[in-house]
């Protein structure tokens, strides 16, 4: 069985170098009950492993290291490595040319003869017969059947060599001191260098298939090939650590240690390397994995590291981006937004809720893989308030609850108003004529724009914010003669409607009366008929030669109601009418002032 695999899951991707968490670790620390420094550690399950280190010490676990219990290795000499083929067969390899064979799961250890006296660093078993160890002066060593014998093979360097690793039963590599790079593509008979462009210690190296393999070393150096080690690219790994051993590599996912606790993980193949927490401060010397999930490290002073999650934490909150919180007029199908949790995360859970408590959830989706959810039509009224909250999930299990967030659909958008009065195209209006429209549905303020142009370029009045469905156009706006263009628009809180179709009016007095031999030859003010009236009555009045006229309409308390004529006039005979829609019942006076008459009525205005 070849070195267990790491964490495989489901990520983002990942597009910063490194992330550091503090307490609690995604690595906890196990008793070993030794300070002898461990070199090395092989689980074949998630209960079983086995761990070699200095002079001659070999523990063994069965419940996934609560308790490690001695084994007699029968050897003092300082053991490297250990592979084991399966849960009874395993070999471990040290000093002098030391090779240990166990086959009964470590209740015994015998020595096989390897044909060396120099120190082996590394042993790969492919199965229960086909292995190899390497070690120091280029020594690599094979066996077909099971260690009864070792062949010295002809690698063709002299390098202390610190890593083997053979992805199949032809093709191999080893590495070493200096940058040293061997590889054979015939299961050992021959050997070529692989150029490594460095001088750097190499401590080990794992491969995913014949092509693409990594190797790590000294002074944080992390290589990896594609192209079967033609040539080697470095990978940043933003430590500059002495790095010993690394998990097998599973496509993208690969973990690597080395001194000081350092721990580095990728999960895109080595373009970003992510920092784990380790909980130790030891040089760290071997990894293993039993599964996606459970890893263990081992390193000087009898230290034992393990985790259950891949190394990772609970992901924390995410912080929720957008919409912000409490904000009103949002979209019918909003586009929530919320940072990404690093270390990576699996998926996200997203909660969008008519109850703060979500007892109501309008949608309850998992398995979101990126930071954001659209919001699909038909599933938001409008004019309500929602609450959403997002939670992180990844192999260590899921964090909490972001904080709730919420915010208030778009009310729905009004129809244009439609125009009342006065009727398009009328005349004879006076100078402060009421303008009126129908009510509409969802709006809570009209705008009204008064234009002497039907393109409203200028705007004699643009008046907005207005409660109801009508406009007293002010005294001093208009003038006599003249022909004005008018609209209305709708609003709520959050969207305006189209204007209305524009509408004229005119502002002309009825001339009655002028030629020659019917000019009036007195001022006079005449009685309005009816009157009483409701809601208009007409006023009737004559001068005897050209003259500035002001009529106005006063209330009962000598409030100014309404401006009806204000400016100069020729003889003649005029009417006007004045409509009291906007006004209450009552008594009301008119008032004609020339510069040479003036003269007031009263009118009755009974609704």
């Amino acid at each position: 069985m070849k070195a267990s695999s790491i964490l495989f899951f489901i990520v983002l991707t990942i597009t910063a170098s490194s992330f550091t968490y503090a307490q609690p670790y995604g690595w906890f620390t196990q008793q070993s009950g030794t300070t002898n420094n461990l070199n090395d550690v092989k689980f074949v399950n998630s209960n079983t492993g086995t761990i070699v280190g200095q002079s001659g010490l070999i523990i063994r676990t069965t419940n996934g290291g609560t308790n490690w219990i001695s084994q007699t290795s029968g050897t003092p000499n300082h053991l490297f490595g250990v592979s084991f083929a399966n849960a009874n067969t395993g070999w471990a390899v040290g000093d002098i040319g030391k090779i240990l064979y166990t086959s009964n799961g470590g209740i015994n250890w015998i020595s096989q003869t390897s044909n060396t006296n120099y120190q082996l660093r590394a042993v790969d078993f492919l199965n229960s017969n086909t292995g190899y160890a390497a070690g120091w002066y280029g020594v690599v060593l094979k066996t077909t059947n099971g260690g009864t014998n070792w062949v010295v093979l002809n690698t063709g360097t002299t390098s202390n060599l610190n890593g083997i690793f053979f992805v199949n039963q032809t093709s191999g590599y080893v590495v070493g001191w200096y940058g040293t790079i061997i590889k054979t593509t015939n299961g050992g008979t021959n050997w070529t260098v692989s150029a490594s462009g460095t001088s750097n210690t190499l401590e080990n190296t794992k491969f995913i298939n014949d092509l693409t393999g990594f190797t790590i070393g000294e002074s944080g150096m992390i290589k990896k090939t594609t192209n079967g080690g033609t040539n080697w690219t470095n990978q940043t790994s933003s430590s500059s650590s002495w790095f010993a051993g690394m998990t097998m590599p599973l496509t993208n996912y690969l973990t690597v240690i080395g001194a000081a606790g350092t721990i580095r993980t990728t999960t895109n193949g080595g373009v970003n390397w992510l920092t784990q927490a380790s909980n130790t401060s030891s040089a760290l010397n071997k990894i293993s994995y039993s599964d996606t999930s459970n890893g263990w490290a081992v390193g000087d002073y009898g230290t034992i590291i393990h985790t259950t999650t891949s190394g990772w934490l609970l992901p924390p909150a995410p912080a929720l981006s957008a919409p912000g919180n409490n904000l009103t007029c949002v979209s019918l199908t909003p586009n929530l937004t919320w940072t990404n949790i690093f270390p990576p995360s699996c998926y996200y859970r997203v909660q969008l809720s008519l109850a703060s408590t979500f007892t109501a959830n309008i949608i309850d989706s998992s398995m979101i893989v990126f930071s954001n959810l659209n919001i699909p039509a038909n599933k938001l009224a409008n004019s309500t308030v929602y609450y959403w909250r997002v939670a992180a999930t990844n192999i260590a299990g899921t964090g909490p609850w972001a904080t709730t967030r919420s915010f208030t659909t778009v009310s729905p958008t009004p129809l244009a108003p439609v125009l009342v009065s006065p009727l398009n195209n009328s005349n004879g209006l006076s100078l402060t004529p009421l303008l009126k429209w129908d009510s509409v549905l969802s709006a809570s303020t009209f705008r009204v724009r008064i234009s002497n142009d039907s393109t409203f370029t200028t705007m004699l009045i643009d008046s907005g914010g207005l409660s109801i469905p009508q406009f007293q156009v002010p005294a001093g706006k208009l003038q006599l003669g003249a022909k004005y263009y008018w609209r209305v628009n709708a609003s709520n809180s959050c969207v305006t409607s189209a204007w209305s179709p524009a509408w004229n009016f005119r502002v002309v007095l009825t001339y009655t009366g002028g030629n020659e031999t019917g000019i009036p030859k007195h001022f006079k003010l005449y009685e309005n008929y009816p009157n009483p009236f409701n809601p208009a009555t007409r006023i009737k009045f004559d001068l005897p030669d050209k003259s500035i006229v002001k009529l106005f309409v006063y209330d009962i308390t000598g409030k100014l109601v309404s401006e009806l004529v204000n400016t100069e006039l020729k003889a003649g005979s005029y009417d006007i009418d004045w409509n009291a829609e906007n006004v209450s019942s009552g008594i009301y006076f008119y008032r004609i002032q020339t510069d040479k008459f003036t003269d007031v009525k009263r009118m009755i205005f009974l609704k």
